[in-house]
Formats: structure tokens, C-alpha cells, sequence
């Protein structure tokens, strides 16, 4: 069986589309048809059982050596978003571009990652890396991390919103998207650590209006909680045309902007 490297490298992916792995917990990489490859908050060591004594629950589909990202984004410092172990291993790459918040600044800093190699991106803010836009919009993940972002990233006109870790903010959520439809939005389910649960993520669904809507942070911590059976039966209340998705940890998914359907 191939390592996810591998399904990653060998995946073809055409004008129009874009291919979904899921790293497992809060990670994802997206590969577009130039080419490039974006990681977003990758969980990939078990920093978080040596720095707090959270243990990992589930391997990693991919092993941080093995990482080959055009550009690694972390919408806040902790370390289950901005794995330090692996980071530290990552960024030997040359090839590697970060984006963080502004939190994570101070991370790059100590892992010695230089100034070019990196930018820090600000709720409201956008930057295009790799002809690829991100765009900062509103989380609130409380005084565990103020500096907290979502992001909204526009792949050649597909669009992903990736909620990141928040509360449920309807209003302040919705006035920061400035009514731009996702293609696909992730969302956590979890309810615990200042996260939505899995009605709240599928309330907010119903009003962003994705295409697809993936379920993300669970399994992987046992303090963390997140049940994908409560969010699949939650999302029988989803208006139409919104897709439920539970992707499994080196799950790939290719969604066509022409179609509006999956394959891959």
C-alpha cells in the first residue's frame, strides 16, 4: 500500500479541481493543478503527550520527513496547529513557505526560522503566496489564543473556508466571510476546549452554505472529545444541496468547480 507521500506526489490533479487529504485531528493538505501543495495545522508527532501529557490516539498517515509543502499555514500557536516536533523538521526544507497568526510568530522565531521564510497573516488581512490567495477571517478561540484566525483560501476560484478553532459566532463569523461562498468548509466538532460541537458546527453550515461540509478535530486526544456519528446525524437537519462529509485519517477527496461533484 502506498505511504500518503506517495498518493500525494502521484496525485493529477486538473484545472478546476482540488485535491483534499486529511491529516488527521485539525491537519489538511490541498493540492492544486499547478502543482502546489499546501498543509494546513498538521499534527503529525506527539508534542502534545510530551509537552502536556495529552497522548496521541491514532498515527499519523504521513511522517514529517515525508512532508513536501509549497507552503505550511497554522491558524494559531498550540501545539496540536503548530506542531513544533514536526515543524522543526519541516522547515529544513528550503522549499517550505509558513503563514501563521500572529501568535505563531514568536514559534518561528525559536525554531529558527528566518524572516524570509515566513509571514504572519492578521484577521482582516489578505497575502497571495503561490498565486494562491488566503484570506484571514474571524475565530474566537477566547484567552487560550486571541490571535486565533480562520482562513478563507481561494484555489483558482475554489474556496475553502477553514473554520479553525472557534466558538460559535453566527454573526461576527458571516459579517468577516462578506458573503463569499466556500466550495468546502471545515469545521470542528469536538465542544470542548473553546470549539464548537457538532450542532454548532452544522448550524453554522446551514448558514455559510458549502458544498461540502468536513468534520475535523476528533479522535485524536482523548481530553478532546468529538463524535463524527453525532455530527452525521446532526447534518440530517442541513438544508440541500449542503454535503456531510467524515473524512478517515490519509482519506483523498477531489472536488471539481466545473461539476460540483467528488471522485478520486
Amino acid at each position: 500500500m502506498l505511504r500518503l507521500s506517495e498518493i500525494i506526489k502521484k496525485t493529477k490533479v486538473r484545472k478546476g479541481e482540488i485535491a483534499v487529504f486529511y491529516l488527521a485531528q485539525a491537519g489538511f493538505c490541498f493540492k492544486n493543478s499547478k502543482n502546489k501543495k499546501v498543509f494546513i495545522d498538521p499534527y503529525l508527532s506527539d508534542v502534545c503527550n510530551r509537552l502536556f501529557g495529552f497522548k496521541r490516539m491514532i498515527p499519523s498517515p504521513i511522517m514529517p520527513e515525508e512532508v513536501d509543502a509549497d507552503i505550511l499555514v497554522s491558524t494559531h500557536f498550540h501545539a496540536d496547529h503548530l506542531d513544533t516536533d514536526a515543524v522543526s523538521v519541516i522547515a529544513k526544507k528550503n522549499r517550505t513557505y509558513f503563514l501563521g497568526s500572529p501568535d505563531c510568530e514568536e514559534v518561528y522565531r525559536k525554531l529558527g526560522i528566518s524572516k524570509e521564510k515566513y509571514s504572519i497573516i492578521r484577521k482582516g488581512e489578505s497575502k497571495i503566496i503561490n498565486n494562491i490567495e488566503f484570506k484571514a477571517v474571524y475565530a474566537d478561540h477566547d484567552r487560550l489564543a486571541p490571535d486565533a484566525i480562520g482562513l478563507l483560501i481561494d484555489f483558482d476560484g475554489i474556496k475553502i473556508y477553514n473554520v479553525g478553532d472557534s466558538a460559535y459566532r453566527p454573526e461576527k463569523i458571516l459579517k468577516s466571510l462578506a458573503g463569499v461562498a466556500a466550495d468546502i468548509m471545515i469545521s470542528p466538532i469536538n465542544g470542548r476546549f473553546g470549539n464548537m460541537d457538532a450542532a454548532q458546527t452544522c448550524m453554522l453550515g446551514a448558514l455559510v452554505k458549502p458544498k461540502i461540509l468536513l468534520a475535523s478535530h476528533f479522535w485524536m486526544f482523548i481530553e478532546h472529545n468529538g463524535d463524527p456519528a453525532k455530527f452525521l446525524d446532526e447534518a440530517k437537519k442541513l438544508p440541500r444541496g449542503i454535503k456531510p462529509m467524515v473524512m478517515a485519517p490519509g482519506e483523498k477527496l477531489v472536488y471539481s468547480h466545473l461539476t460540483k461533484i467528488l471522485g478520486g
